[in-house]
């Protein structure tokens, strides 16, 4: 008997041997009297008609699966790298990934009277630093009051994170345990504790990891500003950043909206605001809301994307592939990252934020 008949007589209840044939499972049923098929050839007729109907079902269903797939991974190919329908490279905007950007064209209600304009403002709209002065022009139609409607990048500039960024240290461990102490007050007093079934803000997880072990902070300079060395020689597949109690998340934008500006308001420091601003990035959850606002309250937040300042991040992907220089990659569900290759001490480490982040989604988070 070959296996498949042994499986058939097994899945039948059927048991046989080689000296005895299997008892068949069906009943011989003649003909009626008329010559006329009986009715189980019928029934039988009938169910291979319906087989024939649901396996024709399944193939089309299985065809328009697989076609939504191509779609889908076209269009967010698509969208991920937009072409201006030419073959020339794309300038890279190294803050593109964060969001679309502060519309500059858009004519809004509030404008700040010259005769009114706060100092620091009025000095920065005759910068001889372009960026500086659009960023004056965006502050003075940024009304105050409507701060709970700022978007990501309304934030931004409103804090005049251009001109801030430029210059910030290293904070110290001391200023990360003050801020999460702050964040801790903060939720107790949220009056919106969470957003429909989930939480609005949290921590991942009551983990505890020293990541000074792996590694250190440094003032890296250039575009990059600080960024993170190996503390010691690093082998590949050594996990060297976690989600821990440290990592705070948001379900909702307007709960981090309201963080952001009481954390100004307690620390007196709009750059502490930029910097969590450019630590935080948006994620899609393996449960809860479909996207969150998440940022590390300790040093994990220096980690440097691999593309460089020259711009990888374009439509040469063949000297992307080749230039790739990412030594950390991270798996989102277990929230680990982990050395890709070999680091010796003192060595960059560069993660690849495409492991994680949903690019262009501050929207969806409701920023």
């Amino acid at each position: 008997m070959s296996l498949a008949e042994k499986g058939d007589a097994s899945c039948n209840g059927v048991l046989s041997s080689p000296s005895k044939p299997a008892a068949s499972s069906t009943v011989d049923v003649p003909p009626n009297n008329k010559g006329e098929p009986h009715h189980n050839e019928e029934h039988g007729d009938i169910r291979a008609a319906t087989q024939l109907w649901l396996d024709s079902i399944l193939s089309s269903y299985s065809f328009m699966w697989r076609l939504s797939i191509v779609l889908v991974a076209i269009l967010s190919w698509y969208y991920a790298y937009p072409t201006t329908g030419d073959t020339q490279q794309q300038e890279y905007d190294p803050w593109a990934i964060w969001g679309r950007g502060f519309d500059f064209t858009k004519e809004r209600e509030f404008w700040i009277l010259d005769e009114d304009l706060p100092e620091d403002i009025a000095t920065d709209l005759l910068s001889t630093n372009e960026e500086i002065r659009l960023e004056a022009t965006a502050r003075r139609q940024l009304d105050p009051l409507k701060w709970d409607t700022f978007d990501y990048w309304e934030i931004y500039h409103y804090f005049a994170c251009k001109k801030l960024l430029t210059n910030r240290p290293v904070w110290s461990e001391q200023l990360f345990r003050d801020v999460r102490d702050f964040y801790h007050s903060f939720v107790e007093n949220d009056d919106t504790p969470f957003i429909g079934l989930f939480r609005s803000t949290y921590q991942a997880n009551d983990d505890v990891y020293d990541m000074s072990q792996n590694a250190i902070p440094y003032l890296s300079g250039g575009e990059k500003g600080r960024g993170l060395k190996a503390a010691r020689d690093i082998k590949e597949g050594e996990v060297i950043f976690k989600f821990t109690n440290n990592t705070i998340i948001f379900n909702d934008g307007h709960t981090m909206r309201k963080f952001l500006f009481a954390m100004n308001e307690r620390f007196s420091d709009p750059g502490m605001v930029c910097d969590i601003l450019i630590w935080a990035w948006v994620q899609d959850m393996p449960c809860g809301t479909p996207f969150a606002g998440v940022v590390d309250l300790d040093n994990g937040n220096l980690l440097n994307d691999w593309a460089n300042e020259e711009g990888l991040l374009n439509t040469d992907f063949v000297k992307a592939a080749q230039d790739y220089s990412a030594n950390i990659r991270c798996e989102v569900g277990v929230d680990v990252c982990y050395a890709s290759k070999g680091i010796i001490e003192g060595e960059e480490l560069l993660g690849d934020y495409s492991d994680f982040v949903s690019y262009y989604s501050w929207t969806s988070l409701g920023l």
